[in-house]
C-alpha cells in the first residue's frame, strides 16, 4: 500500500531533515497558552507547530493573516469567515475529521488550536507517486465519505475538497481538514451574491456559476479528487482560471480506460453537471465504493426510442406541428449504429512477415549485393509496419465499438479520435467520424432527456463538427434550440439537414418542422396586420413540406385570404 512505500517514506525523511531550512522561526513565539515551536505552513494564513504549556500537548495553531489594503467591512469579514471555520469545524467530532481544540484572540492576532497530524496530505503523496491504485483510491475515498456524510448531518459544506485538504496518517487513517471556507447550512451568507470561494480546478459548476449550494458540491469535488487520484492529472484543465472554469460548466470528462469499470461509473456520477444527477449523499457514494458493483442510471426505452418532438405549447398560435408518422420520431430516423470497417484477418505470422523473415535470411546467408539486401529489408519492413500500424487501427476501432455498445460515449470517442490520428485511408476516416459524431448524437439525446437543452445542443453541434453531412444531427439540434426559443437557429438547422440528406427520413422531418415554423411565422405577421408577409410565410411552408398536414393548412389560409375558397 502506498503509506509504505519506500519513496514516499524517503521523501519525508527529507523534509523532516531540511525542517530547520524550510520553515522560518516567528518573531512571536507564542499565541495565548501556546508556545510556536517552528512555522510548518502557509497560504492564505500561517500555520504553526505550538505546545500547549497548560497540558504539554504538541498542536498546530493557524494564525490569521490580514492584508494591510483591507477596509473596514472587508477586515471583518475575513475575521469572522476566519472563526466561522473554527464554528464549523468546532461542532465536527469525527474520526476522520481534525480535532478543533479553541479559537481565540492574543493582542489582535486572532488563531485556531487543533489537531496536530503527522504523515503527509495526499497532495505530498501524489507529488512523490504521480497516481494511486484502485484498492487505495476506494480506501481513502471512503474515509473521506465518512468524513463528508458526518459534516454534512450536521449542516456543514466543506466547500473545498481537494488533495491538499486530505491528510494520510501513519498508517493509513484519514483526516479531512481545512473547513476555511466551509457553510454552515443554517447560517446566513457572508458571500455576496454571484461571489466565488473555492479552488478553480475543484468546483463544482454550481460553485463556478455562484449559484447556492447544498452538500452535492462536495461530492462533485470528491470526484475530481478520485479521477486525479486514479489517473494522475485533473479531469478540468486550462491554462487559466477562465478556461478551467468553462471546461468544467461544459465539458464531459473522459476516463481513461486504465481505470477500472465500476470506478469509472462512479466518477461520472459524482461529476454529473446537473446535482440531482449525482449521488444524493457520501453515504450512497461510499456504499458503492464499497459494494464494487455500481449499476449505471438506466434511462427509459431506448437511447433513441422515445419521441424527441417539439412539445404542445411551443408555437404561438396557428396549428400544432404534425405528429409524427407511426414507427419514426420526430427528428427522423434514428442513427445507424457505430459502423466498424472490418481489416483483412491476417495469420499469426502474416505474409509480409514471413517475407520479411525470408529475404532478410536469404540475403544475409547468400550474401547478394549491399544495396539488394538495404532494398529488400527496407520493403519487408515497411510491409511488417503497415501491418501494425493495420493491427492498431483494428484496436482502437474495436474498443470504440465495446465502449459505445456499454454507453460510454466518450470513452468511445477517444478511441474514435485515435483512429483518426493513426489514418489516412478516407473509408476508414469516415467511419470514425460518423461513429465519433453518434456517439455525440447520443450523448445529446441523454443530456435532452435529462431536460439539459443547452448541454444536448452543445453535443449535437459537436456530431455535426465530425460529420457534416449527418442530418438527424442538424434535425436533433433545431428540435432542442426550438426549446430554448431560438427559432432563428433552429430553421436554419432544419434547412440544412434538408440540403445534406435531401431523401432521408430525417429530412422528411426537418421539413415538416420548417414548416410550421414558417406557418407560425405567418400566423404572427396576419395578427400583426402584414397580410402581404403572412402569405408568403405560408407559401414557404407548403413549398417546403408539400402534401403534408401543415402544407395543407397553410394552403387553406392562403385561400382564405385571397378569397379562393
Amino acid at each position: 500500500m502506498w503509506k509504505k512505500h519506500p519513496a514516499v517514506a524517503a521523501y519525508l525523511r527529507a523534509r523532516r531533515r531540511c525542517s530547520s531550512r524550510h520553515y522560518s522561526i516567528v518573531a512571536t513565539n507564542r499565541l495565548g497558552r501556546y508556545q510556536i515551536v517552528r512555522e510548518i505552513g502557509r497560504s492564505n494564513d500561517i500555520v504553526y507547530e505550538a505546545i500547549d504549556t497548560s497540558i504539554n500537548r504538541r498542536v498546530a495553531v493557524k494564525e490569521l493573516v490580514l492584508p494591510p489594503n483591507l477596509d473596514g467591512q472587508q477586515r471583518r469579514q475575513r475575521i469572522e469567515r476566519f472563526y466561522r471555520e473554527a464554528r464549523a469545524a468546532g461542532t465536527l467530532t469525527h474520526p476522520n475529521i481534525v480535532t478543533i481544540y479553541e479559537a481565540g484572540e492574543d493582542h489582535g492576532r486572532h488563531f485556531i488550536a487543533m489537531e496536530y497530524l503527522e504523515g503527509q496530505s495526499l497532495r505530498d503523496v501524489l507529488e512523490v507517486r504521480g497516481q494511486l491504485t484502485p484498492d487505495e483510491v476506494v480506501d481513502i475515498a471512503k474515509q473521506v465519505c465518512a468524513a463528508l456524510d458526518y459534516a454534512h448531518s450536521h449542516k456543514v459544506i466543506h466547500r473545498d475538497i481537494k488533495p491538499d485538504n486530505i491528510h494520510i496518517l501513519p498508517g493509513g487513517h484519514v483526516k479531512l481538514t481545512d473547513f476555511g471556507i466551509a457553510r454552515l447550512m443554517e447560517e446566513p451568507s457572508l458571500t455576496a451574491e454571484g461571489q466565488v470561494f473555492g479552488t478553480p480546478s475543484y468546483m463544482s459548476p454550481e460553485q463556478v456559476s455562484g449559484k447556492p449550494l447544498d452538500h452535492r458540491t462536495d461530492i462533485f469535488s470528491l470526484g475530481i479528487v478520485i479521477y486525479e487520484v486514479l489517473t494522475g492529472r485533473k479531469p478540468f484543465t486550462g491554462d487559466s482560471v477562465v478556461t478551467i472554469t468553462y471546461n468544467i460548466m461544459n465539458q464531459e470528462v473522459v476516463v481513461p480506460p486504465s481505470v477500472p469499470p465500476f470506478l469509472e461509473r462512479v466518477i461520472h456520477k459524482c461529476l454529473a453537471k446537473d446535482p440531482n444527477l449525482r449521488y444524493n449523499s457520501a453515504a450512497e457514494l461510499a456504499a458503492d465504493l464499497e459494494e464494487k458493483s455500481y449499476q449505471p442510471q438506466q434511462f427509459q426505452g431506448d437511447a433513441y426510442g422515445a419521441t424527441v418532438g417539439i412539445p404542445p405549447g411551443t408555437w404561438q398560435g396557428g396549428n400544432q406541428p404534425p405528429a409524427p408518422t407511426p414507427g419514426t420520431t420526430a427528428y427522423g430516423t434514428p442513427p445507424a449504429g457505430i459502423s466498424i470497417p472490418q481489416m483483412p484477418r491476417k495469420p499469426l505470422i502474416s505474409a509480409e512477415a514471413k517475407y520479411f523473415l525470408k529475404v532478410l535470411f536469404a540475403v544475409l546467408f547468400a550474401c547478394a549485393g549491399v544495396t539488394a539486401f538495404v532494398w529488400a529489408f527496407l520493403a519487408a519492413y515497411q510491409g511488417f509496419q503497415r501491418q501494425s500500424q493495420q493491427q492498431e487501427i483494428q484496436y482502437h476501432l474495436d474498443a470504440g465499438k465495446r465502449y459505445a455498445d456499454s454507453q460510454s460515449y466518450l470513452a468511445a470517442i477517444q478511441e474514435f479520435s485515435e483512429v483518426l490520428k493513426r489514418t489516412t485511408d478516407p473509408r476508414i476516416r469516415a467511419a470514425a467520424s460518423r461513429n465519433i459524431a453518434i456517439c455525440y448524437v447520443n450523448l445529446g439525446v441523454n443530456a435532452q432527456k435529462r431536460g439539459d437543452l443547452y448541454r444536448a445542443i452543445t453535443h449535437y453541434r459537436q456530431a455535426i463538427v465530425y460529420d457534416k453531412g449527418y442530418a438527424d444531427a442538424y434535425v436533433l439540434l433545431g428540435t432542442a434550440l426550438l426549446r430554448t426559443g431560438r427559432e432563428h437557429e433552429a430553421l436554419a438547422a432544419f434547412l440544412e439537414a434538408i440540403k445534406v440528406e435531401p431523401g432521408s427520413e430525417a429530412a422528411l422531418a426537418a421539413r415538416q418542422n420548417a414548416a410550421v415554423i414558417y406557418y407560425n411565422r405567418g400566423e404572427a405577421a396576419y395578427m400583426s396586420g402584414e397580410a402581404d408577409r403572412a402569405i408568403q410565410y405560408w407559401r414557404k411552408a407548403v413549398e417546403i413540406a408539400p402534401g403534408t398536414n401543415i402544407a395543407e393548412s397553410a394552403q387553406a389560409r392562403i385561400d382564405q385570404l385571397l378569397g379562393n375558397g
